[in-house]
């Protein structure tokens, strides 16, 4: 099996590198800078600039997209979503007219679904987006609607565990911060766990929306305690005020957005050996740091 690996050098796309099944050849995209180093041979590719979709797609049997071009401040990012949503269409556009198309798998977030409170969230949950997804929410559409038509696969990842991405941004600094509003359900799995599995459903060709199988299902106090634990500091109950100081209005929607995902392993997800897990990785993650 080949694979196009649209945003290979991103947090998920290195860790869908690593966790590689030996018997998939994949060929991962940059968009920037030329990564370094490891053995894999790099496609430079700007989504938002690709001008033969056919030709980029012929010759694969399946293409997974990680890549997500980002923007810095809202206006930013609804100015980017639009140019995604333009070119996703042009890319579904040519894929429908391939004679033998490739499997699609995309990744998204679990926002498109909104701040769900305390109930549990499955797959059939209306499209409400909150935070960051009102803008890429945009970009993913055309994606979503051919999803619903079981023309391709949408991964619908929650809070990703690992070395990088929210956790170092929120998670690192010299305070954890607990957030009002409490309980805020957050539903995390850990960044290897989730590459093996997407690889999973890349070789079963899986279409429509999916959940994967989550590390741990918690509140973000329960969470922060954790990291404070892992890192021997006290977290830092952050007001409203200052929350308003420190994030814009997405990332402030982002963070408190309730997401109770529901990941087909019942409740056992948000029992005391699911917490031992994230303890673990917990610790693991951050080992050596203060």
């Amino acid at each position: 099996m080949k694979v196009l690996l649209m945003g290979g050098n991103g947090f998920v796309g290195r860790a869908m590198l690593n966790q590689k099944p030996p018997h998939i050849t994949a060929d991962p995209t940059y968009c920037h800078t030329p990564p370094s180093g490891g053995t894999e041979t790099w496609i430079h590719l700007d989504l938002l600039k690709v001008s033969d979709w056919s030709k980029t797609l012929d010759g694969y049997d399946a293409v997974l997209i990680c890549a997500r071009p980002k923007g810095t401040t809202s206006k930013q990012r609804n100015s980017v979503a639009l140019e995604t949503q333009t070119a996703m269409k042009a890319m579904l556009k040519a894929h429908s007219e391939m004679k033998n198309p490739p499997h699609v798998v995309a990744l998204h977030g679990t926002l498109s679904y909104g701040d769900c409170g305390q109930k549990l969230v499955g797959i059939g949950q209306p499209y409400n987006p909150t935070g960051y997804a009102t803008s890429y929410g945009v970009g993913e559409a055309p994606l979503r609607h051919a999803a619903e038509k079981g023309r391709v696969g949408i991964m619908r990842a929650p809070w990703i565990l690992g070395d990088g991405s929210w956790f170092n941004a929120l998670y690192c600094s010299n305070e954890v911060p607990l957030f009002p509003g409490q309980p805020i359900w957050m539903s995390v799995v850990e960044v290897n766990d989730l590459a093996r599995e997407i690889w999973q459903h890349i070789e079963q060709k899986t279409t429509g929306v999916f959940h994967p199988q989550l590390l741990v299902r918690t509140t973000q106090e329960r969470f922060a305690i954790a990291v404070g634990h892992a890192r021997s500091i006290q977290p830092v109950r952050m007001s409203k005020w200052r929350m308003f100081r420190r994030y814009d209005k997405q990332t402030r929607q982002s963070v408190l957005a309730s997401v109770r995902l529901n990941s087909e392993q019942q409740t056992g997800v948000e029992g005391d050996e699911a917490h031992k897990s994230l303890d673990e990785a917990l610790q693991s993650l951050t080992s050596g740091r203060s």
